[in-house]
C-alpha cells in the first residue's frame, strides 16, 4: 500500500525530474535538467485501479463508522440569528455534557459558541456520526472559564453587537446593539458576581475576536473534544428512546 501510494505521488504529484549520468559505470550522478508541472487532482483524473483496490477495505470500514446512526431528529437544524435551531441544539448539548464532566470539580453557568464553528446543518431524520464530523470538523476541545461580571457584560454586549450567537443557560434581549434584560439561569445578571462559561478552546484563545476571554481568572480544560460531547449526547438521547426536538425559545431576542 505504502509503495503504491508512493508511486501515485511520483506519477501525479511530484515534479518530474530528469536525470542523466556521466557514464553508465560512474557512481557519481548529477542532475542536468529539472522540470515541474501542476497536475490537477479532480474528477478528470482517471482513478488508479490498483490504488482503488488497496483503499477499498479501509473505505468500507470508514463508511461503516461514519454511517452509524446516533439519533433521529424531528427537524432540519440550521444556523440563524439571533437564535437558530442548530445553535440552540449544540449549545444546550454542550452545556449539559460540560456540567456532567465537571461534577464536583467545577460549575458551569452558561455556554457560548460561535456560528462560524458550526460548519454544516443537521438533517431531519437520521443523524449519523458523519453528520457530526461535518458539523464540527475541527478538533476543538471544551474549556470552562471563570470571569468577573464586568468581563461577562463585555461578552454579552459583544454577542448583541454580532446579532446573536449560540448560547445556553441564559436569556437576553438585544437593544441598540447592546445586551439588556439578561437572565443567567433564572436570575438577573449581576455585574458584581463571577460566572463560569463553557466554550471551545478556539474561542477561549481569542478566536472570532473574543479577546476578553484572556481575562478569565480560571481556565479549566476538560480534556474532551466538543464533537465527542455532541456525539455522546446524541447517543444518550437515542438510548433513552428520545428523538432530537429543538425549538426557538426566545433566548436571544431583538427588540426596538
Amino acid at each position: 500500500m505504502k509503495r503504491r501510494l508512493h508511486r501515485l505521488l511520483v506519477y501525479c504529484l511530484l515534479p518530474t525530474v530528469y536525470f542523466a549520468f556521466l557514464s553508465s559505470c560512474s557512481t557519481n550522478h548529477h542532475i542536468i535538467r529539472y522540470e515541474d508541472k501542476f497536475v490537477s487532482i479532480d474528477s478528470t483524473l482517471a482513478p488508479d485501479s490498483l490504488i482503488t483496490a488497496e483503499i477499498a477495505p479501509y473505505k468500507i470500514q470508514f463508511s461503516k463508522i461514519m454511517d452509524e446512526v446516533l439519533a433521529v431528529s424531528e427537524q432540519n437544524l440550521f444556523k440563524e440569528n439571533p437564535e437558530g435551531l442548530l445553535g440552540n441544539f449544540t449549545a444546550d448539548a454542550t452545556l449539559k455534557k460540560a456540567k456532567e464532566y465537571c461534577k464536583d470539580s467545577c460549575s458551569v453557568d452558561i455556554c457560548i459558541l460561535n456560528n462560524g464553528g458550526l460548519r454544516n446543518p443537521l438533517p431531519k431524520g437520521n443523524i449519523t456520526r458523519g453528520n457530526i464530523f461535518q458539523l464540527m470538523p475541527f478538533e476543538n476541545e471544551i474549556v470552562i472559564l471563570k470571569m468577573n461580571g464586568g468581563d461577562v457584560k463585555e461578552l454579552l454586549d459583544f454577542i448583541a453587537n454580532k446579532g446573536g450567537m449560540p448560547v445556553a443557560g441564559m436569556r437576553m434581549k438585544i437593544k441598540n446593539n447592546m445586551a439588556s434584560d439578561v437572565l443567567i439561569g433564572d436570575k438577573p445578571f449581576d455585574i458584581s458576581k463571577s460566572y463560569t462559561i463553557v466554550t471551545s478552546d478556539y474561542l477561549a484563545n481569542g478566536g472570532d475576536n473574543m479577546s476578553f476571554f484572556a481575562n478569565a481568572s480560571r481556565k479549566t480544560v476538560i480534556g474532551k473534544k466538543l464533537r465527542d460531547a455532541i456525539i455522546e449526547y446524541l447517543q444518550e438521547e437515542n438510548k433513552k428512546g428520545n428523538s432530537i426536538k429543538v425549538k426557538k425559545d426566545g433566548r436571544i431576542e431583538k427588540v426596538e
